[in-house]
């Protein structure tokens, strides 16, 4: 169990933005589920996804748990680390970011999946660019 599942806290799974990379969305398609069902276009554009929140909370947390948790996105995977301001850092809104700051193994793969996500967004934007500029021809 995560150090979540043990205090049985889910208030990451509300009022978050969650990039999903296509690996994400792969995970969750071979699930059974549908894209149209869980992610939409980011408002950052570039063909970016992002995970649907209802009424603030994540549409795959059902009962305060996720329906998803073994195939759950790497964003929420994870959580507290995060990028603010450009910087890797915890997120202090976490109430348990203290639990988290000293383990070095959740800091080193967090610092991994990190890159994943950033590799695959800078992926998709020139993906994007490159249909743009042929386009445009």
């Amino acid at each position: 169990m995560t150090i979540c599942g043990d205090l049985n806290c889910s208030l990451c799974c509300h009022e978050r933005e969650v990039i999903l990379t296509h690996e994400d969305i792969n995970r969750l398609l071979t699930m059974g589920h549908y894209e149209q069902t869980f992610s939409r276009t980011s408002g950052h554009g570039h063909n970016l996804k992002e995970l649907i929140f209802i009424d603030g909370s994540c549409i795959f947390l059902n009962n305060g748990s996720c329906s998803v948790y073994q195939n759950r996105p790497t964003s929420c995977r994870i959580f507290p680390f995060t990028m603010i301001d450009g910087k890797e850092t915890i997120d202090r809104d976490c109430p348990h970011c203290s639990r988290f700051e000293s383990d070095q193994v959740f800091i080193s793969n967090g610092k991994e999946g990190l890159q994943r996500i950033i590799k695959d967004i800078q992926g998709t934007i020139a993906s994007s660019n490159e249909r743009e500029k042929a386009s445009s021809l």
